[in-house]
């Protein structure tokens, strides 16, 4: 039973997954906040002893591989985003949503800068928009990730 409660993390983690395939219209596709990051972003800090690091990694791999890009492009963002969030995690959760809201758009920065700087590496430069127009989404988004994933863990009993 105790391994049948972790598989909520799993699940949210292809939802999130999906959410980041799904096709949309090109003036759309830049707006598209980073699902994957949230909800790892939302996991590492409500179980930093369950999702951390190698989660963060192995999730970056499958991110790679769906969307076809660079091996270790998003899982080198992803490894340092969580990085950087189980180090402030006790500090951040406390704070309201709209501060938190905040955090997350400097970590959702933070993983857009990664991309952009191997994207930009491979000869293939991000539009201003696009860099910052995710993490705005993203931090806008927030309030409600980290409400609909908290009622989930606590339902699930996730402690």
């Amino acid at each position: 039973m105790s391994r049948l409660r972790y598989l909520v993390i799993y699940l949210s983690l292809v939802v999130a997954l999906v959410l980041m395939i799904l096709p949309l219209p090109d003036w759309v596709q830049i707006y598209r906040p980073n699902w994957v990051a949230l909800v790892l972003i939302y996991w590492s800090m409500a179980l930093p002893k369950r999702v951390g690091l190698w989660f963060a990694f192995f999730t970056g791999i499958i991110l790679d591989a769906s969307q076809g890009t660079l091996l270790g492009q998003h899982t080198l963002a992803l490894v340092v985003v969580i990085f950087i969030n189980m180090n402030f995690y006790q500090r951040i959760r406390v704070l309201a949503l709209a501060q938190q809201a905040i955090y997350v758009f400097v970590l959702l920065l933070i993983n857009q800068l990664i991309v952009a700087w191997i994207e930009g590496i491979m000869g293939r430069p991000t539009p201003l928009l696009a860099f910052f127009g995710a993490p705005f989404v993203g931090m806008l988004i927030w309030p409600w990730v980290f409400v609909i994933l908290r009622d989930i863990r606590r339902k699930a009993i996730l402690k």
